[in-house]
Order: structure tokens, then C-alpha cells, then sequence
């Protein structure tokens, strides 16, 4: 299957392959040049991690590889045409979301299903298995998976007290994934559905009482000014990923393509400890208690789940979350899932 055809028109012809074999040693890598689209130039990830490893890049291979960066909100893309275009060959490499692809093909939510993921360390282990299921689903789709950059935990920011997952219920609580919406539909309260910069004046108003985000981006979009709990039951787990399209990923030289992949795994490494480090400062920040390093001190009150949270959390992901996405994805997707994410989570998905 395919990613739909959008409207692809207006962004042919962005970018161009440019490769060509320096003369030399026959150890030195050919002389390589792409154009790559980056995450958000306001992310924390985008800062901290992709402009080095970009421009570390030239160094590392001895001035032989090199790359222009540009930020997704410098390119004006929407996220959810990034997969289109990668897979068509308009780009050449890319950051998205798997949040963003997961429309055309739900395989992709299977590392963010509400309810599932208790924590950064499962998070981790998931990833790691279902790595390998998602470089096949992706090569479906012309796009050569190289690595998986985590966000920091997802979780509750709201107004008023909440002290347990029974305390959601009647609430109005933007989600941004359908199985959040499932996972906070089945505890009781109304999702709603809200773009990122909405949230704000949505929790001033009243429209929303809860919103679901990370607890570090939480802290840098100021939320902690606008709300008083941080109910940290993690409610997703969200990953973003790097990928190439497929034929300009065939057309390295192995020796690139080797390099690649070496420092790829190494900028996914520096991902997983970016986002651990990220969860637990976002914490501090947004409570104000503890070393906030890189945020803004807030005066939130926190709110940890209980081990009855974890349970019904997991209960509501078996009962609604788990058989609605089984449902979408099929018997092929849903075995893949059980035998990597779901074995390490603990769970088992059937279809209604």
C-alpha cells in the first residue's frame, strides 16, 4: 500500500541527488551532497540533536559528506505530507512523526497506543523490537527507515486537582491520536480535538480542561501557566523517525550507506538519552520543585498514577484502544505487534 496522493505538485522538483565519486584513496567515501528536512526549527530536538549531528557530518567524514538542512516550519511542509513526499522521491531525507504516517497505514501507531507503555524503559524496549517491523512496513513505502528519535513521556496537564485516573471522568481533554481519544473516551471524559497552538487558549476558556503533551514540550509552550495538576499516567508514547527515500538511499555508495548507519545509530542513542533527561526536567520545571536545567520553573502540582492508574490504564487499552487499532490494521500487522511491542508491554491485541 501506498502513502496517498496528495498534492504533491507543488513540491516536485525540491530537491535534487547530487553524487558524485571523489578521486583518491579507495578507502575514501565518494563525495556526497543531500538535502534534508528536519523536525520543527522550535523543538527541542531540532536544536539540541539534528542541527549538530547535520553539521557534524562534514567533519565526520572528512569534509566528504555534507547536507543542508531545513527545519519542517522553515520548509512550510505539513507533517502529514512529509511520508508523501519521501516515498515519491521529492525529498531525499526526512524527519516526520509516526504520528503523521499512521493515517495511511496504522501500522505505525504500534509504538503509541494509549495505555500501553508504562514508561521510558518499556518505551525503549518496544522500540527496539518493533524497529525491525517497521523498516519492512516502510520499504513498502519507499522510504529506508535509518533511525527512531523518542519524545519525551506524554502526560495530563490540567486545571483544577486531579489525583487519579477516576478524576477524568467528564472532563474535556485534548488528545492528538486517535487512540488517545479512544484511551480518554473509555476512562469517561470527551476527547477534543485541538492543534498544538490552541491548547492554550482552549485551557483558558474552558473549551478544554486537560491536554496531552510531553512533559519538557509542556514546559516550553508555558502550559504550567495555565493549569495546576501534572497527572503524569503516561497517556502515549510519541516517536519520530529519519528516513530516506528509497532509490536516493540505493544510489549511495555502500561506504556512505555504512556511514550512515553508523551515525545514525549513534544520533539515536543520543535521542533516547535527550528524551529520558527531558521527561524527568520537564517534571522539575513544571512543578518547580527539584534542578529545572533547561526549562522554566512552574508551580504545578504533581500528580502520580497509582499502581490501580497502571492497571485500569492497561485494562481500558485491552478493552477499547488495542481491539479498535487491531481492527484497522489486520491479522499480518496485528501478529507483528504481539510478537515485539506487545510481548514486551505485557499485552495481547485481538480484533473486535
Amino acid at each position: 500500500m501506498a502513502f496517498k496522493k496528495g498534492a504533491l505538485a507543488a513540491a516536485a522538483g525540491l530537491m535534487a541527488l547530487a553524487l558524485g565519486t571523489a578521486s583518491g584513496r579507495a578507502e575514501d567515501l565518494p563525495q556526497t551532497h543531500l538535502q534534508v528536512i528536519g523536525s520543527a526549527s522550535f523543538s527541542s530536538l531540532y536544536k539540541a540533536l539534528e542541527v549538530p549531528f547535520w553539521n557534524d557530518i562534514a567533519k565526520a567524514s572528512n569534509g566528504k559528506v555534507t547536507a543542508k538542512l531545513l527545519s519542517q516550519t522553515e520548509s512550510g511542509m505539513k507533517t502529514s505530507a512529509i511520508a508523501r513526499l519521501l516515498g515519491s522521491g521529492t525529498l531525499q531525507v526526512a524527519w516526520d512523526d509516526l504520528g503523521s504516517v499512521a493515517g495511511d497505514d496504522p501500522y505505525f501507531e504500534g509504538l503509541d497506543l494509549a495505555g500501553v507503555i508504562p514508561d521510558m524503559a518499556t518505551f525503549r524496549k518496544a522500540a527496539e523490537a518493533y524497529k525491525p517491523v517497521m523498516a519492512k512496513q516502510f520499504a513498502k513505502h519507499n522510504i529506508k527507515l535509518v533511525a527512531l528519535l523518542p519524545f519525551p513521556e506524554q502526560v495530563l496537564f490540567c486545571r483544577g486537582k486531579i489525583s487519579s485516573l477516576d478524576d477524568l471522568k467528564g472532563k474535556k481533554i485534548r488528545a492528538s491520536t486517535r487512540s488517545e481519544s479512544d484511551f480518554i473516551h473509555a476512562a469517561g471524559a470527551l476527547p477534543v480535538t485541538l492543534g498544538f497552538p490552541d491548547v492554550i487558549p482552549a485551557l483558558q476558556t474552558g473549551v478544554a480542561d486537560c491536554a496531552v503533551t510531553g512533559t519538557f514540550p509542556g514546559n516550553t509552550a508555558h502550559w504550567y501557566e495555565v493549569t495546576n495538576t501534572l497527572y503524569t499516567l503516561p497517556f502515549g508514547s510519541v516517536m519520530g523517525f529519519y528516513g530516506f527515500n528509497m532509490p536516493t538511499w540505493n544510489k549511495l555508495d555502500p561506504k556512505v550507506q555504512a556511514f550512515f548507519e553508523k551515525e545514525f545509530a549513534d544520533l539515536e542513542q543520543r535521542a533516547w538519552a535527550l528524551a529520558e533527561e527531558q521527561t524527568q526536567d520537564g517534571i522539575n520545571c513544571d512543578t518547580g520543585v527539584g534542578e529545572c536545567k533547561h526549562g522554566t520553573k512552574g508551580h504545578m502540582t504533581l500528580a502520580k498514577p497509582s499502581p490501580a492508574d497502571f492497571e485500569r490504564a492497561k485494562e481500558l487499552a485491552a478493552k477499547v484502544v488495542l481491539p479498535d487499532w487491531a481492527s484497522r490494521c489486520g491479522k499480518a500487522c496485528v501478529a507483528d505487534w504481539n510478537a515485539t511491542v506487545g510481548k514486551v508491554a505485557g499485552v495481547t491485541a485481538q480484533a473486535h
